[in-house]
């Protein structure tokens, strides 16, 4: 008897540490909008990996660099420069990042409310769910 209450303790207390640990890696799943502004504004950045409408488009963006500044400004460099507004969603989970460009082809495909699902000091992965497909942005910073 006591060997099989031992055992349901034990049990129960891994059980409590799985639900635990569970809870507080879920959490960290997003990042947060003040983590995503603080990265983003530092530097220029290529669109290193683009999949819109289930077509991998990098190639239209090879040529192009984007700078966010804090004002909630983008300039993206290139052949024609173009500019537009950004913003990060207030709520983190998930944080979103709000593009609006001007609207020129290729970039009128970017103007939406993205979903940063990894934001790190030199990549960013950004998705925008559709009925059809799950659109997808890399970003990376220019060294």
């Amino acid at each position: 008897m006591v060997n099989s209450q031992s055992s349901f303790l034990r049990i129960t207390f891994l059980m409590m540490v799985l639900v635990l640990f569970g809870t507080t890696s879920s959490c960290e799943k997003y990042s947060s909008p003040n983590k995503v502004e603080r990265h983003i504004v530092n530097g220029s950045w290529k669109l290193t990996s683009a999949f819109i409408d289930n077509n991998e488009v990098t190639s239209l963006y090879a040529n192009y660099s984007f700078t966010f500044s804090k004002d909630g400004e983008i300039d993206v460099i290139g052949e024609p420069t173009i500019s537009g507004n950004w913003t990060t969603g207030i709520e983190k989970n998930p944080t979103t990042l709000n593009l609006t460009l001007t609207p020129f082809e290729p970039f009128y495909d970017l103007n939406a409310d993205w979903t940063v699902t990894t934001c790190k000091k030199d990549r960013m992965t950004l998705e925008l769910r559709g009925a059809s497909s799950i659109d997808v942005l890399i970003i990376s910073k220019v060294e």
